[in-house]
């Protein structure tokens, strides 16, 4: 029994779709930090702020960022092929490119903030940014996991268990 087998109690699950339910469980905590951080902009001292801001970012560039990386190598092709191109995987693709393009943004956002110089437009611009990542990676992720329904029910075990490594090892460390 593996360990999100463990956890989950699904024992019929592949390795490939455990390994990816085990990373958005560990994802969706950060993902459901986002609007919250955003609303304290405000309500906390700055300091304190950044340490908090600076846990999310910590996250998205170790662990989420490896996370999106992962999956576009490892599944978007093999998605376009079981679906012999009837529905492409280029707006998933586009949707990551906007998620890499928001870290950026809020990578300057963080470097004010850890300064203690968020200024009022600033603290905007970043609440902005943290309400769209949540957005997106809400309705990204949800996406995700029906495409795996897909690989599922599509390729061998011995495939599955492939891809399950691919996305674990490309990741990097396991999120």
């Amino acid at each position: 029994m593996t360990t999100h087998q463990q956890a989950s109690g699904e024992p019929g699950e592949s390795p490939l779709s455990a390994t990816s339910h085990e990373h958005h469980e560990r994802i969706m905590p950060h993902v459901d930090a986002l609007p919250v951080l955003a609303d304290l902009i405000d309500q906390l001292p700055p300091a304190e702020y950044a340490a908090r801001l600076e846990t999310e970012c910590q996250f998205i560039f170790g662990s989420l960022m490896p996370h999106i990386d992962a999956i576009e190598q490892t599944l978007y092709d093999r998605l376009e092929g079981l679906m012999e191109g009837r529905h492409s995987m280029q707006p998933m693709r586009d949707e990551h490119a906007e998620l890499r393009r928001l870290f950026g943004t809020l990578s300057r956002y963080r470097a004010s903030a850890l300064a203690g110089d968020l200024d009022q437009a600033s603290a905007m611009g970043l609440r902005r940014v943290l309400y769209r990542l949540y957005t997106l990676l809400k309705v990204h992720l949800a996406e995700e996991e029906l495409y795996l329904r897909v690989v599922d029910r599509s390729v061998s075990s011995e495939e599955k268990e492939v891809l399950a490594r691919g996305i674990d090892h490309a990741s990097g460390e396991p999120i």
